[in-house]
């Protein structure tokens, strides 16, 4: 894949090898700065290294992926949507707040696969990126986590349901 600039995707080897790097480096300061140097690159191959650093246990560093990822303009969402199967539940909450902060209305779909996740926090986060998208395609899902088993899941789904039904002038 290249760019405007004629440069290309490394190959497969050497994007395995840069997300080694990251999980070997042990400061984390210095993991932090890694991941804002490549999130700054802005290329498409970036991207999934970007994802797989969403395990980092570091909760501020995936907090920095998610701010990156959530403000890239030309991200392919579709990329996001199989890594909310299989994968740890703060990674799933890492994949969704970047769906929400995109209002990434093409998620609804993805979204109603995991909807009966095992994670409580997972399905509470679905209520909250489902309100942030605001599409009332939403709507059933939120009415589905109205009656989860959670009380933090049913808050958030009917925060959610507040934010698409409010009245909208324009």
């Amino acid at each position: 894949m290249a760019n405007e600039r004629g440069q290309k995707a490394p190959p497969p080897e050497i994007t395995a090898r840069i997300i080694g790097k990251i999980r070997a480096t042990q400061n984390k300061k210095l993991r932090a700065k890694m991941i804002v140097a490549l999130g700054k690159l802005r290329q498409p191959w970036v991207v999934p290294i970007l994802i797989e650093t969403l395990a980092d246990p570091s909760e501020d560093i995936r907090q920095k992926i998610i701010k990156q990822l959530g403000e890239w303009e030309n991200l392919t969402c579709e990329y996001l949507f199989p890594k909310l199967k299989n994968q740890p539940w703060y990674v799933k909450v890492g994949i969704l707040q970047i769906l929400a902060l995109r209002k990434e209305s093409k998620a609804i779909r993805a979204l109603s696969t995991i909807i009966d996740d095992p994670n409580i926090e997972v399905r509470r986060q679905i209520a909250c990126c489902l309100g942030h998208i605001g599409t009332k395609e939403g709507i059933p899902l939120l009415v589905r986590l109205l009656k989860d088993s959670s009380p933090y899941v049913r808050q958030a789904a009917e925060e959610a349901l507040r934010q698409i039904s409010r009245l909208r002038f324009t």
